[in-house]
């Protein structure tokens, strides 16, 4: 028998393709067989929550043929046998599956998180590195996050236990009030002044890790006010319905009113995700 619970690190078994694939459910656990071409030998693989195994059987005694599993195993028949074996496997599996490169629950919370409120996916820049991405801002390309697997001795101790990290920016001159090298680290493989890692193992609040997620966001776009995105958004709503009927503002003369005009590309990003349109009437702009 062979154990297959290795191959399914980073996937995320899809059922219906199973089925469509040719898997019968058996109570807990979902079976494929099918018989190996011009030979005598059936392939068995079985999926199910607890365990994952395929195994190759010799259908006439009705047993499993181990051969192909034992390395030592030589010779033309056991080889040919193996390479089939193995074929089969690999495309059973690579069909029924989804790639999922990032496993955390809190990398999960921070992925939907991004999708929703900016609209952003992430971008694997690296074909040999499928468990580093980043995200980056439409606006002007830059990248406000990176999303990461790491060994945890890169950060903390000596274990190479993996772990998952998210790097975000932060202003230089306010970041050594929050680095502990604890559970917050001067950004790994970033400019260690104005980037952080955070470890996504709860040792932070999600709703804490969405605020600097934010922030990056807003120090990406040339935000360097201090201010949040909630406080700058309610600022920006707070002036539309100050502005007369019938007059115009730019996003310029708005930046102003919040004290910076260089954040008119911030109140840009605002007025996009402007949540009602009839009580913040921006076609004004």
């Amino acid at each position: 028998m062979r154990k297959l619970d290795n191959r399914f690190r980073k996937l995320v078994i899809n059922y219906k393709e199973l089925e469509k694939y040719g898997f019968v459910k058996q109570a807990d656990k979902y079976i494929y067989e099918t018989k190996i071409e011009n030979s005598e030998f059936k392939v068995v693989i079985v999926i199910s929550d607890k365990e994952k195994y395929a195994k190759l059987i010799e259908i006439e005694l009705d047993s499993e043929y181990v051969l192909v599993d034992v390395e030592t195993a030589t010779g033309d028949f056991v080889g040919n046998l193996r390479n089939q074996y193995e074929a089969i496997i690999d495309d059973a599996i690579e069909k029924c599956t989804n790639i999922e490169n990032f496993t955390s629950k809190q990398a999960k919370e921070i992925i939907e998180y991004i999708r929703e409120k900016y609209n952003d996916e992430l971008e694997f820049l690296w074909d040999k590195y499928d468990d580093c991405a980043i995200w980056r801002n439409k606006q002007n390309n830059k990248w406000y996050g990176v999303l990461m697997t790491i060994p945890k001795s890169k950060l903390i101790g000596n274990s190479d236990e993996l772990i998952e990290v998210i790097d975000l920016r932060y202003s230089k001159d306010e970041s050594y009030k929050i680095i502990d090298n604890q559970i917050i680290f001067p950004g790994y493989h970033m400019n260690k002044k104005s980037w952080i890692t955070i470890k996504l193992d709860d040792s932070v609040p999600t709703q804490e890790i969405f605020e600097f997620i934010d922030n990056s966001y807003n120090l990406n776009i040339g935000n360097k006010s201090g201010q949040t995105q909630n406080e700058l958004s309610q600022k920006v709503f707070e002036y539309l319905t100050k502005i007369p009927k019938g007059k115009v503002v730019t996003y310029k003369q708005v930046a102003e009113y919040l004290g910076n005009k260089g954040l008119a590309r911030v109140v840009g990003n605002i007025l996009h995700q402007n949540p009602d349109g009839d009580k913040y009437p921006c076609y004004k702009f």
